[in-house]
């Protein structure tokens, strides 16, 4: 009699629009899939076998419920991507005894502070950065460093709400208040600004190495439109950096992760060059990134299929070099619509992006008839489009076209 082989399961963290890519990939492997969100509409249960209705950020009661699954049904893996909960991760993954990063380690990538102050205890090239406990303390910090730019935002922030660009000339009063609102521990950390190129990377470290397929030159155009909120635009792929620069950000990588207690894995970073052409850490998450940097650039630009990786690894699964390294050399674009605030009216040429060549994929947030808030932070952006291509120049031309083909009428 043939022995009947089950499926294994995985369980993805978080079932949001950004996180179906990954749901996507677990089904074509043929794996059961158990997703959780606290939306029941959310549009992952789409592909999910199983759902379980849990804040994605509720680590206690997420662990409770795996657990609970897991007495009657075996998970073999557990994973999230485009969403910062590596502590609900973790915890899964430890209450039932699955591959994780440490729940110390999950701490730290989750709280900016604790994130820093392993840096610098283990001299890891970062900004500036303090903990900022009250308004008196954000002035007199200000006030010390006159004449320079700060960021100030929540430690346990997120898409980038709460993030400030500030300095003497700002209202400090409202600074604090306004980072402290979009935060849930009601702590705050202040940094140093670096001008300089700013790179999104994705890394997989494997054997004390670091595999990162393809790097993101980050796109902070709008700057000061959007001033003091900071807003990225989107990112090119490649960025315009030469083979040692590409070294020295992948040592600065390893060094960080190896201070938060991370040896294997995926680890994304936002990475500043700063004026003396040194690489330094602004954050390391312990995920696969959103924005479809993961899921669509990396892929388009590189052959590489991180999602893929991460779902191998999860579930215990050997992760070869020869899966990370690159198969081609392409250049991808992503940028986004921002509308004024108002009810939207209409949205103009959707047909036209359509047929652009070059085109990898596009999506809007919101609808007609519904309000396009004011810019403050990047939930608010109203849609993006990704081009391809086979140069950065030819990438950058397509995706200004691709933008200029859509109009949205605001009232």
């Amino acid at each position: 009699m043939e022995e009947c082989i089950l499926a294994k399961t995985l369980m993805i963290i978080g079932a949001g629009v950004e996180q179906v890519p990954a749901y996507e990939a677990a089904k074509r492997r043929g794996l059961t899939v158990i997703g959780t969100d606290m939306d029941p509409d959310a549009p992952g249960f789409a592909f999910a076998d199983h759902k379980i209705l849990v804040s994605t950020r509720d680590a206690q009661a997420t662990e409770r419920e795996a657990v609970r699954f897991h007495g009657t049904h075996s998970i073999h893996g557990v994973m999230t991507i485009a969403n910062d909960v590596p502590y609900t991760v973790a915890r899964v993954a430890h209450a039932i005894g699955l591959p994780s990063i440490s729940l110390e380690a999950a701490k730290c990538v989750t709280d900016k502070l604790l994130m820093k102050e392993k840096f610098a205890s283990n001299n890891v090239a970062c900004p500036w950065f303090a903990s900022v406990d009250s308004p008196e303390q954000l002035r007199n910090l200000i006030k010390s460093n006159s004449g320079r730019d700060f960021v100030l935002k929540p430690v346990d922030g997120r898409g980038a709400r709460g993030v400030l660009l500030i300095n003497s000339r700002v209202d400090l009063e409202w600074a604090f208040a306004e980072s402290m609102r979009w935060g849930d521990s009601g702590r705050l950390i202040l940094e140093e600004f670096i001008p300089g190129m700013q790179l999104s990377t994705e890394t997989f470290i494997l054997d004390g190495k670091c595999y990162t397929p393809a790097i993101a030159e980050r796109n902070y155009s709008r700057l000061e439109q959007f001033r003091p909120n900071i807003i990225e635009d989107g990112g090119t792929i490649p960025a315009l950096i030469d083979a040692e620069m590409r070294k020295a950000v992948d040592d600065v990588i390893l060094q960080g992760a190896s201070a938060l207690g991370i040896n294997e894995g995926l680890i994304k970073g936002d990475i500043v060059i700063d004026k003396a052409g040194k690489p330094l850490i602004i954050e390391l998450a312990a995920r696969l990134s959103g924005g479809w940097f993961a899921t669509h650039q990396i892929p388009a630009a590189s052959g590489v299929n991180l999602v893929d990786a991460v779902i191998s690894y999860s579930l215990g699964e050997a992760v070869s070099p020869s899966q990370l390294i690159p198969i081609c050399q392409r250049a991808t674009a992503i940028r986004y619509w921002f509308p004024p605030e108002g009810k939207i009216n209409r949205i103009v040429g959707e047909e036209k992006l359509r047929q652009m060549s070059g085109l990898l994929s596009y999506g809007f947030f919101r609808k007609q008839g519904d309000i396009q808030p004011k810019i403050r932070m990047h939930p608010d952006r109203f849609g993006y489009v990704i081009v391809a291509g086979d140069s950065r120049d030819e990438v950058l031309d397509q995706v200004a076209q691709a933008l200029s083909c859509v109009h949205v009428e605001v009232v």
